[in-house]
């Protein structure tokens, strides 16, 4: 994905203080969250997350694009998800 549809999806989303990554991942300085919007997936492929990460209350049937690591909570209930595969690795809050 090319930088300037990256930019224009964390615009949509309102996701903010991010970094683009080489291979097109970002990293977020600070929150996301992506709760009760109606996405059957992510809208992006994140990599690190420092602070909380919100997925929850959507259609989501995969965790593919999740981050690799959440510093703080990670929520993802309230989905269609049969499997956590595609998580993250490690979460610093609740998960």
């Amino acid at each position: 994905m090319k930088d300037e549809k990256i930019h224009e999806i964390c615009r949509e989303y309102g996701v903010t203080y991010y970094t683009i990554n080489i291979d097109g991942s970002i990293d977020v300085d600070g929150d996301v969250n992506l709760s009760d919007m109606e996405l059957t997936e992510l809208p992006l492929k994140f990599n690190h997350v420092s602070g909380y990460f919100d997925c929850g209350w959507n259609n989501l049937t995969t965790l593919e694009g999740c981050p690799k690591s959440v510093g703080g909570d990670f929520d993802c209930s309230d989905n269609n998800l049969t499997t956590l595969e595609g998580g993250p690795k490690s979460v610093g809050g609740d998960f």
